[in-house]
């Protein structure tokens, strides 16, 4: 009896070792990307997507800051949000090569985020002459949104990261301009007057540069 107790002992402390240990894995699976990883997620991504001619995705968010030099080096991201698809077909096999990356880097589920795209009328206009090539990776291009359009976007989303964001970045006068502009079309796209309002109020309340 006191034998069989033993084990049973054993097991059970093997067994919460077990639990600890995946536990561990599962918060590091959901632990913030830095420009590093982000990198190395999307070389991997564009190793292992299966499509029968080239992709190109649109990067928007803190992951574009990133790539772009933008925001710090100590800045981190819990996914990296893609607006656009070319062609937009692709998306599922990209959708599908994620899921394989996050298994084998261990990244989160979501760490590719294209529900972004919900929020299409956010993107401004003549984005893709501004836009930034940040990396090739085999049939793979990704681009970045520029400086000026991330300014725009953050203004209009005004969390509190954005707003960090948005320090980080030093808006100039003439990027306030381009706000400004880029605020005043939104309401033909269908975008949320109370937001548009709240995105003026904190433009106005942002300190304006007259550099970098």
């Amino acid at each position: 009896m006191g034998f069989l107790a033993h084990w049973g002992h054993l097991l059970d402390s093997l067994r919460n070792i077990l639990y600890d240990f995946t536990d561990s894995i599962g918060a590091a699976m959901n632990d913030p990307m830095n420009t590093t990883t982000v990198e190395h997620a999307l070389r991997r991504l564009g190793e292992v997507v299966e499509y029968h001619t080239g992709i190109e995705i649109l990067l928007v968010g803190g992951a574009a800051g990133m790539l772009t030099n933008l925001l710090g080096r100590n800045r981190v991201t819990t996914d990296c949000d893609v607006m656009v698809y070319l062609p937009p077909n692709a998306m599922a096999a990209v959708q599908l090569a994620a899921e394989t990356v996050a298994d084998e880097l261990k990244l989160a589920p979501s760490w590719l985020n294209s529900d972004v795209q919900l929020r299409v009328d956010a993107l401004p206009d003549g984005w893709e002459q501004r836009k930034q090539l940040v990396g090739e990776f085999q049939r793979l291009r990704v681009h970045a949104i520029s400086r000026v359009d991330l300014i725009a976007m953050k203004v209009l989303a005004g969390r509190d990261q954005d707003i960090e964001d948005l320090e980080a970045m030093r808006v100039r006068v003439d990027d306030a301009e381009f706000v400004r502009r880029y605020l005043g079309e939104l309401a033909n796209k269908g975008t949320d007057p109370g937001q548009i309002d709240n995105a003026h109020a904190l433009l106005g309340a942002l300190e304006i540069h007259e550099h970098e």
